[in-house]
């Protein structure tokens, strides 16, 4: 079958790899529609360090059931599916106590397991959900961003009407938009240097948007908020200049959750967050949000598809990474179709 195989930084071409049949409790998908995610790009940069090639990248996808394995109990050729990219084991501390993203012995496809850049992929029974008759494949690569961006927000101990800010208007921070209106979210203020996406962040509901390359961010947000700060900052970036903004907008007490995952290491004040008392989590992946987003789009609460700007096919995938990685393009988020 064909593929993008991630070869080095900078390097992934199609490849010709084994298509090989579904083991035990497995199924082989056919991938109708993966998406493009940012952290994609920058693994293709090689600047994270999470990705050890060769792997195949992609984990945003949806698909047919076109071969089952033994044992398989549920599925059958033929059905329409939406895969969580997180492999967990079930049996560790953390999986019993209902945080399987924190599985002590996960795996994520895409990242150290190959992923649907590619015609096929197999993956156990367990990953699986069904994607509704209503959804198209499209909406069901997109179940992935907004189960993240959810996940964020029910992080962040968020009152009714709250102020949040969101730094970061890639699709991540779009989404967490939408996740934010649906947990009652008052005024919403989303940051970027990119007008184009900024004027995305309007479309999707935000209040107020800033471009921190025309104004101080920091100084825009406090006057926004009385000179106090919002409540609620997420950071979707993840660089030492925006999770420095982060602490810096958040008020006094107030909640910090970073969902950006560019840089390995930053350089923070770390008396910003002990004499002001605030509380500064991560937030990785999901855990019953995966199939919360998938109900959210099912029931027309929200439409994340308004986010792509462009569909292409999977021997186009290089160069669209490519032009992503060099910031020669600034599309919100791409499909491919193998």
């Amino acid at each position: 079958m064909k593929a993008l195989v991630y070869e080095g930084a900078w390097q992934m071409p199609m490849r010709d790899v084994p298509n090989a049949e579904p083991g035990t409790g497995e199924l082989k998908i056919k991938v109708e529609t993966v998406g493009v995610c940012g952290s994609d790009v920058h693994g293709f940069k090689g600047t994270t360090g999470r990705r050890k090639p060769p792997i195949i990248m992609g984990h945003e996808f949806s698909g047919t059931v076109v071969t089952r394995g033994s044992d398989v109990k549920e599925y059958q050729i033929g059905d329409r599916v939406v895969v969580t990219p997180l492999l967990t084991c079930g049996d560790c501390d953390n999986c019993r106590a209902g945080f399987p993203n924190q599985c002590q012995n996960r795996s994520g496809l895409g990242v150290n397991l190959n992923g649907a850049y590619a015609e096929f992929i197999n993956v156990p029974e367990k990953m699986v959900f069904r994607l509704p008759a209503e959804m198209s494949w499209e909406q069901g690569a997109l179940v992935e961003p907004l189960a993240v961006g959810m996940h964020a927000v029910n992080l962040a101990p968020m009152a009714l009407m709250d102020t949040v800010v969101i730094i970061g208007a890639g699709t991540i921070g779009l989404v967490t938009i939408l996740a934010a209106k649906m947990r009652g979210a008052g005024k919403i203020i989303v940051t970027d240097v990119s007008e184009h996406r900024l004027d995305f962040a309007k479309r999707l509901g935000a209040d107020v948007v800033i471009n921190p390359a025309k104004q101080d961010a920091v100084e825009a947000v406090k006057a926004e908020t009385n000179g106090k700060g919002a409540p609620v900052v997420i950071e979707a970036v993840g660089i030492t200049a925006t999770t420095k903004q982060s602490l810096l907008m958040a008020r006094n007490g107030g909640n910090v959750v970073w969902i950006g995952n560019s840089d390995p290491e930053i350089t923070i004040n770390m008396q910003q967050i002990v004499t002001r008392e605030l509380t500064v989590r991560g937030a990785y992946g999901f855990n019953d949000e995966f199939g919360l987003s998938i109900e959210a789009i099912r029931s027309k609460r929200v439409d994340p598809t308004v986010l792509i700007e462009k569909r292409a096919t999977l021997a186009e995938g290089t160069q669209i990474v490519d032009a992503l990685a060099r910031g020669n393009a600034d599309w919100i988020k791409v499909m491919l179709k193998p």
